[in-house]
């Protein structure tokens, strides 16, 4: 099982981040570039037969200031963090730890480890693991993301690295409960067991839980130019993107291990433990505040996003320093102003009158003057 091996032609972007130096607190020793690791696919599967050969190892696969941590700003973010104390990260993956049979889950977890090394991890493994090939459990994911939503939501992400490839009843009902509870849920866009159809254009239906527009839908992206070739598959509900090649993390059986390809699975799980860089450092917010916060400060360009990128690569550092932006000011309410009163005028009435009054006396004297001639006439005649 390797990450996302569909090929689609190169959709990958160099990102180039001049972080000197690559302090991950809590972890093993900063100087990743001068460590000899294998990569982590050199122990894919534990069906028996105890600890396999030593792999051959060799340093860091690409720069340290262009690695995956680099990029996303990890060691800043940690100074500046509580580095996941008080959050709980749920790894719904192949199951992590000597006891798994896939190296899946067990990468997954080194990298949330290396990220947010304060966070508690639960293991919940939902991959049934084949020797020629492993299918996700849709059923069994049902079961555990009701188990985890019998508990305290609040604190708590639930990381699915690996979606299925076909529903199952009562899967989406299960995220819709973890959501309105107040967990935040992360999901990988797509891996190797979603679709053999390379001429998909977008594989948000084949992918499984996808009925909740608030789940955190995570793509993968790339490191540097000399990345191996890569592909993601196209999901339109992608959300954000983390790249992965190069990082460091924990292999099958234990040893230090590069991560050597770019996969969505472990990307999800590297957005999970960001997130709970963020929570931990602000647990008087909600899970949507923390999910905004994410989206509002990835490194996204215009023309970049969509289907492969969503709003961006992740900035671990600029999500938890960046300053708030202040929504414009709602401009209060203005109470229209009173009419002015009319001035009393106390001689109104006499004025009124006396208007009337010389209105009716001038007609009076109009028509005396008008009468006279005749009145005149009269006394003469007699």
């Amino acid at each position: 099982m390797r990450g996302d091996p569909v090929t689609l032609g190169r959709s990958g972007i160099a990102l180039a981040a001049l972080v000197g130096g690559l302090t991950l607190l809590g972890g093993p020793s900063p100087a990743h570039a001068a460590e000899e690791r294998a990569f982590c696919t050199a122990y894919e599967k534990n069906l028996g037969g105890g600890a396999p050969q030593k792999a051959e190892t060799q340093t860091a696969p690409v720069p340290e200031t262009v690695a995956p941590f680099a990029i996303m700003r990890i060691a800043e973010a940690q100074k500046v963090s509580k580095q996941g104390q008080g959050i709980r990260v749920a790894v719904v993956d192949s199951g992590f730890g000597r006891a798994a049979q896939d190296y899946h889950g067990t990468v997954a977890a080194g990298l949330i480890s290396q990220i947010a090394p304060k966070a508690t991890l639960s293991d919940h493994p939902v991959l049934k693991v084949g020797q020629e090939k492993s299918t996700v459990d849709a059923k069994r994911m049902v079961a555990e993301l009701n188990s985890l939503a019998k508990g305290n939501a609040n604190g708590l992400i639930v990381n699915i690295g690996l979606p299925a490839a076909q529903g199952a009843s009562g899967l989406d009902t299960a995220v819709d409960t973890l959501i309105k509870k107040g967990a935040i849920v992360v999901m990988a866009a797509d891996w190797s067991g979603v679709t053999t159809d390379t001429n998909s254009l977008d594989v948000a239906s084949q992918v499984f839980p996808n009925a909740n527009d608030s789940v955190v839908t995570v793509s993968a992206s790339g490191t540097w130019a000399s990345d191996p070739d890569f592909t993601v598959l196209p999901n339109s509900k992608t959300d954000v993107a983390a790249p992965t090649y190069g990082a460091s993390s924990t292999a099958l059986f234990g040893q230090k291990c590069w991560v050597d390809t770019i996969s969505t699975s472990f990307a999800s799980a590297e957005v999970a433990a960001v997130l709970a860089l963020i929570w931990s450092t602000n647990r008087g917010w909600s899970a949507e505040q923390v999910i905004d916060r994410l989206y509002s400060t990835t490194s996204g360009r215009e023309g970049q996003g969509g289907r492969f990128w969503g709003a961006g690569v992740v900035n671990a550092y600029d999500a938890l320093t960046r300053p708030a932006v202040e929504e414009a000011a709602t401009p209060p309410k203005v109470e229209p102003a009173p009419m002015a009163r009319e001035k009393v005028d106390p001689l109104a009435a006499v004025r009124e009158n006396a208007i009337w009054w010389g209105i009716a006396g001038g007609g009076a004297l109009g028509l005396g003057l008008v009468l006279r001639p005749l009145f005149s006439r009269r006394k003469s005649s007699m």
